[in-house]
């Protein structure tokens, strides 16, 4: 084996190699050819003197010493990326527009922004909160969350997350689901003015029915909804993410499950320009991480 370490880009051409299995898709990543990297490939085993890729039935893999040996250069290359991304990165790309309605802003990202401080440190989101669907080119927004009652044929979005919705109330209403039952007969039913069909749906898919009762209070959107059902005035459907935050705190509960797909998912777009994609594409990951992150589980049977 060679004394001299091998060159930073023969190292970066194996880890893409062994992350695409395939020479000729790495190749079309690094913009190069694939008799180049394959060439890249063979110079660095004959300096490190070892094996380290092999054919196998479905493509290039790494050897034993290969998948080892990658395993402890991908910390390294993710360090100087970051150290890259927080030094060097245009003034600009500190600071990252996002929109999305102003419920899913209070319910869920508000209480979500001292971790995304500590994560990125160097690193401030704008929210733009709104209903409306805002070109991300003319409005020059650099994320946009978005939610679809039904699920699209077809999405751009870059992550989907499927939504759920239950019925939730205050601890002190109902802690088993045979108390559920019973105040969801007697006990005031809170109406969300912007789902208005949502227990019809929920009742509906249920195998066996149960008795709603007739006190009826109609509310204006979800933020309204869900805190009423936290001070104990009724009972509220409450839909993932939103709910999410409430549960966990203990401010709410969901005695009969949460097993009811909504049908309604939440979509995450960017803005197509180049100009700031590292630090896009690390938010975009977080804000997926986080939605992924929202569904709470409940040891409580469905119904």
């Amino acid at each position: 084996m060679s004394t001299q370490s091998p060159s930073f880009q023969a190292l970066y051409v194996f880890l893409t190699v062994v992350e695409a299995g395939s020479i000729r898709i790495a190749a079309e990543r690094l913009y190069r050819t694939e008799s180049a990297v394959s060439h890249q490939m063979r110079t660095l085993e004959r300096q490190l003197d070892q094996p380290l890729l092999e054919r196998g039935p479905r493509g290039i893999r790494p050897t034993a010493l290969g998948a080892r040996y990658a395993e402890l250069l991908r910390e390294p290359f993710a360090d100087i990326q970051r150290a890259t991304a927080l030094l060097f990165e245009p003034a600009e790309a500190q600071s990252l527009s996002v929109t999305l309605s102003p419920v899913l802003a209070s319910l869920w990202l508000v209480p979500r922004l001292s971790d995304f401080e500590s994560d990125f440190p160097n690193l401030s989101l704008r929210l733009v909160t709104t209903e409306r669907w805002l070109d991300l080119l003319q409005d020059s927004i650099d994320i946009a969350i978005r939610y679809h009652p039904r699920r699209p044929a077809t999405t751009d979005g870059r992550r989907l997350f499927s939504e759920r919705a239950f019925p939730v109330c205050s601890p002190s209403m109902a802690a088993s689901d045979e108390a559920m039952r019973k105040a969801l007969s007697r006990e005031r039913i809170l109406v969300n003015e912007a789902q208005a069909d949502e227990w019809k749906r929920w009742r509906a898919s249920l195998s066996e029915p149960i008795r709603l009762s007739r006190r009826r209070e109609r509310l204006a959107d979800s933020n309204l909804t869900l805190e009423a059902a936290a001070q104990g005035y009724g009972i509220a459907m409450g839909r993932e993410p939103l709910v999410s935050d409430l549960l966990r705190r203990g401010r709410l509960v969901a005695p009969l499950g949460h097993d009811y797909p909504t049908g309604g998912v939440y979509e995450l777009l960017s803005h197509p320009s180049a100009g700031t994609t590292g630090a896009r594409d690390r938010v975009l990951d977080w804000l997926a991480g986080q939605l992924g992150n929202s569904s709470v589980d409940m040891d409580s049977p469905s119904p």
